[in-house]
């Protein structure tokens, strides 16, 4: 079985992915085991999105070592960046890169990564 990490798993995005597994498992996929993450594992989101994953754990995408841990095990990963924590897309790209460093110390063989476009002027 392989352990899928899902970045943002209370969020819209997230949550999606995590149903969408759930609904393989619920059809008789059992390929795959869903490891949630979430900044905050025990806001109301969070709560409401567990019974639909196996593992949830809390995960920051500012500190490169809670990512690796978070990723530790995992196959690969589903990543969300949240531009709209910090309306900043220099930091959107800062915690792109430190998921990217986590990835590489994990050993994930798999990474699909859902960003917001560059609004920036050309």
């Amino acid at each position: 079985m392989k352990t899928i990490a899902v970045i943002g798993a209370s969020g819209m995005q997230g949550g999606a992915v995590v149903k969408a597994f759930h609904e393989l498992k619920s059809s008789g996929n059992a390929e795959f085991i869903i490891r949630g993450l979430s900044r905050d594992p025990s806001s109301e989101k969070a709560e409401a999105i567990k019974p639909f994953t196996d593992e949830f754990m809390k995960a920051d995408a500012d500190d490169v070592e809670s990512m690796v841990k978070a990723f530790d095990g995992c196959y690969g990963a589903f990543v969300v960046t949240d531009f709209y924590q910090r309306f900043s897309a220099k930091h959107e790209m800062e915690t792109t890169r430190n998921i990217k460093e986590a990835a590489k110390k994990a050993g994930l063989k798999h990474v699909v990564l859902s960003t917001i476009e560059d609004t920036r002027i050309i």
